[in-house]
């Protein structure tokens, strides 16, 4: 199980320092959040707290999330860069296709995808955007972005974006694509990872292995019944992925705030590929958290660190 630092509690001119310290330490990759704006109203709950509030206040700076990883790219030569999660809805799939390609190729082929369809209504809005069409919007989007990335002359006609055939090079240097992974929680969300993604990435940050059972259970039930149903969907999930290789790969991606030995261990057995953690409060304390953090986990049996 591969070990990534989530940095959305990390003042921006700190990532890259903290990103090379964590690739020197043998961290896998680190993630960073995406908004675009919040209003300064909005009725939209958020769905990573128990009352639905936004923890973050409204007037959070943001910063967009591929221009920071392009800084941690230059910062580094082998920590992977990933989105957690990055909104599909918002952008047109030229537009995320293009700058996750230029990401890609100038990192060298580190970038993970993590997509989400968002919650903040009000956000879209601002937009332009009909927060009805959101799920269509991240699905067509899903399916237009591995055409560019992987087509010599690629081209898409759905109902919410559509092109004419179209040059897009360069390609990522990731084969066949980066790995896009989506987010959410609810069985409409878990279905639309098997459907679509490459793997899936929790949508709030888990505080118990429990929770995290309960999630790669039901994703591996969903894969049983779509199969049944003849629905396309992933090939294998968690524990009932042995032996699966390539595409037939399905990556569990896992938010957890600051895991125990004990957690991770329970993790591994539960087939998680990967665990995003946090295990600071403020960005001051990051640095000595992931050297603590780091030493915890690679004695447990299955966590790839600094191996």
């Amino acid at each position: 199980m591969k070990l990534g630092l989530n940095l959305v509690r990390v003042r921006p001119d700190r990532i890259p320092a903290l990103a090379a310290r964590a690739e020197a330490l043998g961290y896998e990759s680190v993630f960073v959040p995406d908004h675009v704006v919040v209003p300064v109203a909005f009725d939209s709950r958020y769905p990573g707290t128990s009352d639905g509030s936004f923890p973050y206040g409204g007037d959070v700076p943001l910063f967009d999330p591929l221009v920071v990883l392009a800084m941690v790219a230059q910062a580094t030569t082998r920590i992977r860069l990933g989105t957690a999660i990055y909104l599909l809805p918002l952008r047109h799939p030229l537009v995320t296709a293009r700058t996750i390609a230029t990401l890609d190729v100038l990192s060298g082929g580190r970038v993970i995808l993590g997509v989400g369809v968002g919650w903040l209504a009000e956000e879209l809005e601002a937009l332009g955007i009909d927060p009805a069409s959101r799920v269509g919007r991240a699905e067509e989007a899903s399916v237009a972005l591995r055409r560019l990335w992987t087509e010599t002359e690629p081209s898409f006609e759905g109902r919410h974006f559509s092109f004419a055939p179209v040059h897009f090079e360069p390609k990522p240097l990731t084969r066949p694509h980066p790995p896009i992974l989506f987010g959410g929680d609810s069985d409409a969300a878990l279905r639309r990872a098997l459907r679509f993604g490459d793997g899936w990435i929790s949508g709030g940050v888990a505080t118990t292995v429990a929770e995290v059972a309960a999630l790669v259970g039901r994703l591996g039930e969903l894969r049983s019944t779509m199969g049944e149903q003849g629905e396309p969907g992933a090939a294998a999930v968690g524990g009932d992925r042995a032996g699966a290789r390539g595409a037939d790969r399905f990556e569990i991606t896992v938010l957890f705030a600051d895991p125990s030995p004990d957690d991770l261990d329970r993790l591994v057995s539960l087939g998680v590929d990967r665990v995003v953690a946090m295990p600071w409060d403020r960005s001051s304390a990051a640095p000595a958290a992931i050297e603590r953090f780091g030493e915890a986990a690679a004695a447990v049996d299955g966590v790839e660190i600094g191996r």
